[in-house]
């Protein structure tokens, strides 16, 4: 346990109790967001997992466990409390919706009402990728099943896989999925194929269906084909302009994480070999990030390298995260300023995937990463 990246954790952890804002045993926290493209709002947050409460109650779960901290449990629990009593929620996703408040009380203790979940996971054909819908619901209903040991769960996730088989686009180049507003199906983790691909190959292990397997396969078959070798990285084609970003959410990063745990399922050289090209990219792009978010910034492609240094047994792969650590703590911990986060041109904002949770998170893996497992990879 490393004792001094665990005080810096303990006093992000703080701050977020101190923030808290209590009624009838419940808390929420207000942050910004993007209330229009250019226009930033500010609010109280919503019950989801990525910017919201239930992602603030895991990190301060986890902290409580660490440290044994009293406040830590208690506003951790005020917050799940919070988060429970919004579902059923309109959105089902592992990331934003009620799919992922069930995980974070399940990693919590709390007991789940398996007709609740089953019923918050409900398929929605038009939503698909790891951030929303079916890939993401898929590994939210598998951690549960690992945990309650229901059989519901995995057949839950099984229709939701044959969703994912029935609405691919297959061609020549592979298997991809529709989403968002793009000028070609996309790569990546969050949204793209990567995600899709890792989703489809934890069902396999769970099943042990090779259809599953097969179509993890394609997925990442069509990634293979827009590999660019010049930029050393898989495009982002969410807008015109081709853009090669190096962030768990899109690009290199989130890449790289899909096929290290595929590889560590299927054991296909191919895909060794993939995970450590994207690995190469994100060390020498470490450093370069505009803010220290885990979705799209600093600290979440250095959660990668320690996620590399437990796949391959080999602490090297600590060296660049320590110095992300440290240059963050120097920076702003040390100096006492705002954490720059993951909404650009914002204030610092609480949450797990684009704020100070994460931030604090990163801090509590780097004290002991055997301990505390990626939120960055829900098992």
């Amino acid at each position: 346990m490393n004792s001094s990246y665990l005080d810096t954790a303990d006093r992000i952890a703080a701050r977020l109790c101190r923030d808290a804002v209590w009624s009838r045993g419940r808390c929420n926290w207000t942050g910004d967001f993007y209330q229009d493209e250019d226009v930033i709002g500010h609010a109280t947050l919503t019950p989801n997992m990525y910017e919201g409460v239930s992602g603030i109650a895991l990190f301060l779960h986890r902290m409580a466990f660490a440290t044994g901290d009293r406040i830590f449990r208690i506003t951790a629990e005020g917050a799940l409390r919070l988060a429970l009593e919004r579902v059923p929620m309109p959105e089902c996703g592992l990331y934003t919706g009620g799919v992922g408040v069930y995980y974070v009380a399940a990693e919590m203790g709390r007991e789940i009402d398996g007709g609740a979940m089953i019923e918050q996971s409900a398929i929605d054909r038009a939503e698909l990728d790891v951030m929303s819908g079916s890939a993401g619901i898929i590994a939210g209903l598998l951690a549960l099943r690992r945990r309650k040991h229901s059989a519901r769960f995995l057949e839950a996730a099984v229709q939701h896989g044959d969703v994912l088989l029935d609405e691919a686009c297959k061609d020549a180049s592979g298997w991809s999925w529709s989403g968002l507003d793009a000028a070609r199906n996309l790569t990546g983790f969050s949204h793209g194929a990567a995600g899709i691909g890792w989703a489809l190959t934890e069902l396999y292990a769970a099943t042990q269906e090779l259809r599953f397997r097969d179509a993890a396969l394609e997925a990442f078959r069509y990634e293979r084909s827009c590999w660019n070798p010049e930029e050393k990285n898989w495009p982002d084609f969410r807008e015109d302009e081709v853009s090669y970003p190096v962030f768990w959410c899109h690009g290199a990063a989130g890449i790289a994480l899909s096929r290290l745990r595929a590889w560590q399922i299927l054991r296909d050289e191919q895909l060794l070999a993939e995970a450590l090209s994207g690995l190469a990219t994100v060390r020498d792009e470490m450093g370069s990030a505009q803010n220290y978010s885990l979705c799209h910034g600093e600290f979440g492609n250095a959660d990668l390298l320690i996620y590399a240094s437990e796949v391959f047994k080999d602490e090297t792969w600590l060296a660049q995260a320590q110095t992300a650590a440290e240059t963050g703590v120097e920076r702003f911990e040390r100096r006492r300023v705002p954490w720059p986060c993951g909404l650009y041109e914002a204030n610092e904002t609480p949450g797990l995937m684009l704020g100070l949770a994460g931030i604090g998170h990163f801090y509590l893996r780097m004290a002991d990463p055997g301990r505390t497992p990626t939120v960055l990879l829900p098992l």
